[in-house]
């Protein structure tokens, strides 16, 4: 796949995904003829280092193949999972749950297990493998919806505001479902045209939008949950809540969503603008 082609965040994502290919790709040797030194190692450093109780092993020192075999197997997993993704970013990039799931369970089981027994070993394991999680999830999720800036629940969190604010048979005959497809190309545009850290807080915003109701304490649901006859009764208590951010995010999210719908022509001719007229005093 030619990286020209691709947006910033994809390219920085496929790098990623190229580097840890190559990385599990080592483990794979590492951990099965190499594995039964990574515990003594630890315990020898945590022994001289840190007042931290050891990690037992067994009676000859060396933890057996047993185990070391299916950490190679998942390594093996992980590595055709990033080659994949390298290959074709846009193709594949659904291979990614597979190496955010292998890894949150890991760093998830480390911490957990270093909780309970304070094993130093156990610590090394989830500062290993937790950032590696947040950074393939952070990339994963500037680069996945490519071209379309927003990713299918994000369209459908905007589509259900914009439903809500302008209903068909509303003030306007036609509503903003009506003109979805207009809307959102407009939307991409614009957002097309922020830098990837804005990017990113708006998608966090509109999804902060979402949970909004839950968070404000006025339904047991998101958003995208409620009955659309209460979404318009649910944007105005937001936007008109005591606590500030609360108002921000709806103002922000509405802003886009209105900017984009009174931009379709047709709405336009309808409030009586005239766009190939220019600004009139």
């Amino acid at each position: 796949m030619e990286s020209v082609k691709l947006l910033p965040a994809e390219r920085a994502f496929r790098t990623w995904m190229l580097l840890s290919a190559i990385m599990f790709a080592f483990a794979v040797p590492f951990f099965f003829l190499g594995g039964v030194w990574i515990v003594p190692v630890i315990n020898a450093i945590s022994s001289h280092l840190c007042p931290l109780p050891l990690y037992p092993l067994p009676p000859d020192g060396m933890e057996g193949a047993f185990w070391r075999v299916l950490a190679v197997s998942m390594m093996t997993m992980l590595t055709w999972s990033c080659w994949k993704i390298y290959s074709d970013v846009r193709r594949y990039n659904h291979l990614t749950p597979i190496i955010l799931l292998s890894k949150c369970c890991s760093t998830s089981l480390y911490l957990v297990l270093f909780a309970s027994h304070h094993h130093l070993a156990y610590l090394i394991g989830a500062l290993t493998d937790g950032p590696i999680f947040l950074l393939t999830f952070l990339l994963w999720y500037l680069a996945r919806p490519a071209d379309h800036c927003l990713d299918p629940r994000e369209e459908r969190i905007v589509a259900a505001v914009g439903d809500a604010l302008v209903p068909p048979g509303g003030a306007f005959s036609a509503g903003f479902l009506d003109h979805r497809e207009g809307c959102f190309a407009d939307i991409r545009r614009t957002l097309g045209s922020l830098t990837p850290v804005s990017l990113f807080g708006t998608r966090l915003l509109i999804r902060m939008v979402n949970v909004a109701p839950i968070l404000a304490g006025l339904r047991f649901g998101t958003f995208l949950s409620a009955p659309c006859t209460e979404r318009s009764a649910l944007l105005m208590r937001l936007e008109g809540h005591r606590w500030w951010p609360f108002r921000v995010m709806i103002m922000a999210v509405k802003t886009i969503t209105l900017m984009a719908f009174f931009n379709q022509p047709e709405v336009a001719q309808a409030v009586g603008y005239d766009p190939e007229a220019g600004i009139r005093p």
